[in-house]
Parts: structure tokens; sequence; C-alpha cells
């Protein structure tokens, strides 16, 4: 989609790349997922495949990914610090019908994917300066689908990684973390046999999971029908990453949708362990609930929905680094509370969910360390990431009001006692 916004005037992309990426302007995303182009022809080209960097064996190409270049330097300009890519189909002369819709990877081929993969990661290094922080072979494994696909079910996978991939990361000094799973629902499935193999289990950094539902026709179904814990990932200590999720209905805008989302993240984040959490686009020219921002391209005009914001009291103040605390919850009904501190412990984060329609009070006690200042900003009805100022404070105690219908990002200062 990133081409949709390089075709606005410079001064309206500078505002939505901010609006994205900068912690003081906007929302500070800390992370962009890219598709791994495999040159497929479906779609169109503001929304569709890009060229392969080996679009036939030992024939590589280094052009036709400029738009996501664009964005991935956009961002890091702007202070974004991770960039991920997700491989949705393997070049169509890897796979068994000869397509980059549905297949499998031949099985003669699973050396030369590997190489693939190491090639690419080497290759935006040296020909763009982009450093690929994390790589994942594969998007929804299980699928069927009429764009880029490949499945693979979790035996394969196991194989691939096992006697293909590691040995060749290995060879070339790729030290790129790996991804391992993306299935379409809240599942470990297709990563089990890897993590239940001590030769591989040591080598899969991340288990990558969606969180996509069949379409029920509610636009806010349980949260719970979309979250759980990941025994397997949870007994081995995995990093867990939510790296997709959205909803493909009519786009809601106000506050609702907002909670919605702000409620999801919440709930992976501090029930279900997860280290990282990624909307499904950023920009879309669709106007649905697939992005947080919606491009008009006729009138190069964009919308803002509430969930752009409420998820922006997590990303502009949760830094990478940050480490989510213990915390003992009120119980009022409606209210999720999560806290979350630096490195060095001078700075503490607290966001707040208010889902009902009653202002509450919330006293929330510091354990080791003292507040000197706290700083408000929240999202609500007529509020987006609304700044509310900086207030002097002391003590261990601090007093959190929550507007009814809200989502409230505390941000406090401290110093250990």
């Amino acid at each position: 989609m990133a081409q949709n916004l390089r075709n606005f005037p410079e001064a309206t992309q500078k505002k939505i790349l901010d609006l994205l990426f900068s912690p003081v302007e906007g929302i500070g995303l800390s992370m962009v997922r890219n598709i791994v182009g495999d040159g497929g022809a479906w779609g169109t080209p503001l929304n569709g495949p890009t060229p392969s960097i080996e679009p036939k064996e030992g024939t590589w190409n280094w052009t036709g990914d400029e738009e996501q270049i664009w964005l991935m330097k956009e961002a890091a300009s702007r202070g974004c610090t991770r960039f991920m890519s997700t491989v949705w189909s393997p070049p169509a002369w890897m796979k068994t019908n000869g397509e980059v819709i549905k297949g499998r990877v031949k099985e003669d081929k699973y050396q030369a994917f590997a190489d693939y993969l190491s090639a690419y990661v080497r290759g935006y290094k040296e020909h763009f300066g982009i450093e690929i922080y994390a790589i994942s072979p594969t998007n929804e494994p299980e699928v069927t689908v009429d764009y880029s696909s490949c499945y693979w079910d979790g035996e394969e996978l196991h194989e691939f990684v096992r006697d293909h991939l590691i040995p060749t990361f290995d060879r070339d000094g790729v030290s790129a973390k790996l991804i391992l799973g993306e299935h379409g629902s809240w599942s470990e499935e297709p990563a089990l046999p890897s993590l239940n193999d001590l030769a591989t289990a040591s080598r899969i950094d991340i288990v990558g999971v969606h969180a996509y539902l069949d379409s029920t026709g509610n636009p806010f179904p349980p949260v719970s029908a979309r979250a759980g814990r990941l025994e397997t990932c949870s007994k081995l200590g995995k990093r867990i990453w939510m790296t997709e999720v959205s909803d493909g209905g009519p786009n809601i805008t106000e506050i609702e949708d907002g909670l919605y989302w702000a409620k999801l993240l919440h709930t992976h984040l501090v029930e279900d362990g997860v280290n990282a959490w990624l909307y499904w686009w950023a920009i879309s020219n669709i106007d649905d609930r697939s992005a947080l921002i919606y491009l008009n391209p006729d009138n190069h005009s964009y919308l803002t929905p509430s969930r752009l914001y409420t998820i922006g009291n997590f990303s502009r103040f949760v830094r990478p680094g940050f480490v989510r605390l213990a915390l003992e919850s009120p119980s009022l009904p409606g209210v999720y509370l999560s806290a979350y501190k630096d490195r060095d412990n001078s700075q503490l984060v607290v966001v707040a969910i208010n889902e009902s329609g009653v202002d509450r009070l919330v006293q929330m006690e510091i354990d080791g360390a003292q507040a000197t200042s706290i700083e408000v900003f929240r999202t609500s009805a007529k509020e987006s990431l609304q700044a509310l100022g900086r207030t002097p404070t002391s003590g261990h105690t601090l007093n959190l009001a929550l507007h009814g219908f809200s989502v409230t990002t505390f941000v406090a200062a401290t110093r250990a006692v």
C-alpha cells in the first residue's frame, strides 16, 4: 500500500508519516512489516505483489520494491527501529504448481528457498542500508486464497528450517531473528514440530501468530475468540509476536472501535505474553477497518479512525525495550490497566482502558520507586491522544482519573527509593 501514499502531495505525505511514526507528533509506531516480493501478477499496482529478487533461478534483481524501501526509510527517520519481512509465496519457479498463488515449495527447491531468504536479508543491508530485524518464511500457511500464498504444514516447515534454513543462515552469517508460524488465527500449530525438537527450538527466536476470525457479521466479536495462552511457546519462554489483525467490514471510526482494538492489544500483552503487536495495514486506499489510516486517492484526503489513536496510547509510550510490570488491578467493571517501565527505571507508563460510560478514579501504589511528575494523554469520543499536561507529584501513589469510554496513558517520571 505504500505507493498510495507516495502519490500524495509531499506536505500531506509528511503529515501522515508523522502521524504514524513520530513519537512526538503521532503514535510512534516502532515496527514495519513488509511483504517479500514474489513477482506475482494478481492485484493492482497500488495493492498487489512486488517483483522478486530472484525472478529466475540464479538471476538476481534488486529493483522494483522502491515503495516499501521508501516507507521503511521514512519510518526510520522518525524513530522506527524494527523492520520485519514475511514471505507470502516464494517465486513461482520454486513452487509445485508454478504459480505464486497456492501450491507448495518443491522439496528439491528447499535449499534454493533458504538461499533466497539469506540473500534477501543480506541484500537489503548491502543495497539499501536497511537492517531486516526479523524474517518469516511463511504467511498463513493453512489458507486457500486468490493472492500470493503457499501451503506448509508443521512437519514441512520443520524439515525446511532444520535441514536448510538454519544451516544456510549459519553459513552466511545472517543474524536476523527467525519468525515461524504466522497462522491466520490464534494458533501456534505451524511451529509446533520445530518447537518440540531441541535441535530447532533453540534457533526459533519468535513465534508469529495472527488473530483473525471467520466473518460473523458482528463488528466486535469477543476478544477471547482472538486470544488465549499459547502453551508450548509459554512453556519454552518463546517470544510471541502478534503480526497481523484487522477487520474487513465497513469502516467504523468512532471510539467504540478504538476501545475494541485497545482491549485486544491489552489482552495480548497482559494475558498472553505477547512481545510485539502489529495491525494489518498502516495505510490503505480501501475504506474499511483493514487500516489505521484510510487514504482517498481521488482528492488526496485521509481519514484517521479512533483505533489509530487508542493503539497509539500504547505504541507512542511503550517503547522497544520496555518491560511490562506485574500489576494488581482494582476490580472495576470495564477498566483494564497495564504498566511498563524503561530499562533505567526512570519512566513508568500506565495505559488505562475504561470501556464503561462511567468516570473512574483509580489509585496506584508504586513499589520501589517514587514519581516526580506525571503527564496524561487521552483518547475519547472527542479527543485523539490529547495531551492534558504535566503535573509535578511526589510519593508512591498515582491518582488516575479515567473518563468514560476512553483510553488514557499516564507517563510518570520516577526515581528509585
